[in-house]
């Protein structure tokens, strides 16, 4: 007789101290190149600006009767994270011609997430507000992505502390991979302090977004390119090229494997699935 064995999941925060750093982005086009695979993924908008829910069909997630975003799980006692779950879309949610995506799940974000660091601080077991969320649901993905909010506040710590991987999405300049030692350090007060709690997530991938494709664009970007490879080495992933496509996409709410099955930067994001060590899956 076959025992059926709960999943394991690997469970990856994309985090950068500022926003426009392509976590988002990032975010749905890699758990879309996942579920193309054939693994089973959930991502989760924890960030207020909510473009993961955008990108994936849900424009105005607050204002979806009867949902339950992220933010009604860390604020209403008793919403578990299962009542905030949807199927991602490709195309606007309730609009002619929208469908589901196979295999690829959201937690819904909410513009009311600008308000969790107040609300986090006069939590108890505030740093494991994501953690004790997902716990009941985990068993059901093969992958969980974390849409980080723009900071290393309370609600990145929770993320930090849930997660198994980090993955730091830059632009690949000066200012922007010096900030990558915040992250770092980051990374490590989160063990340091929560270890006993089961903290162990490190830095896993350094992802550059955004690099442009002709030497006209900056020797600036090229400089930042090969710092990020001398000072982080086999932890750069394969990078993601400028491309027009990507806010085309977004804007018409489609993942880049549904609206632009050919294109540079859909070719992109499937290497960096690879270079995560993600493999297509045999039917199940």
């Amino acid at each position: 007789m076959t025992v059926q064995t709960e999943r394991i999941p690997r469970i990856i925060s994309m985090t950068n101290q500022v926003g426009g750093s392509g976590k988002s982005t990032s975010a749905v086009n890699l758990g879309a190149q996942l579920a193309e695979f054939g693994l089973t993924v959930l991502v989760v908008d924890a960030d207020d600006q909510c473009d993961a829910s955008v990108a994936l069909g849900y424009e105005y997630p607050d204002q979806i009767a009867d949902q339950k975003t992220i933010y009604h799980c860390l604020t209403e006692k008793g919403v578990k994270l299962t009542e905030a779950i949807v199927p991602a879309l490709c195309g606007p949610h309730g609009a002619a011609g929208t469908k589901v995506i196979d295999n690829l799940f959201l937690v819904l974000g909410s513009g009311e997430m600008e308000n969790a660091e107040q609300h986090l601080t006069t939590t108890m077991g505030r740093e494991l507000w994501l953690r004790n969320l997902l716990e009941p649901v985990k068993g059901d993905y093969d992958v969980i992505i974390i849409d980080c909010p723009g900071s290393l506040g309370l609600v990145v710590i929770g993320a930090i502390l849930a997660s198994d991987e980090v993955v730091a999405c830059i632009k690949p300049g000066y200012k922007e991979l010096r900030g990558l030692t915040r992250i770092e350090q980051k990374i490590e007060m989160v063990k340091d302090t929560f270890g006993a709690n089961g903290a162990h997530a490190n830095l896993t991938g350094v992802l550059l977004v955004d690099v442009p494709t002709h030497r006209s664009q900056g020797a600036v970007w090229d400089d930042g390119k090969k710092m990020a490879q001398e000072t982080y080495g086999d932890l750069v992933l394969p990078a993601v090229r400028r491309s027009t496509k990507i806010p085309e996409s977004y804007a018409h709410q489609k993942v880049l494997l549904h609206f632009d099955r050919a294109g540079e930067a859909t070719a992109d994001y499937l290497a960096v699935a690879k270079g995560m060590g993600f493999k297509r899956l045999a039917k199940r």
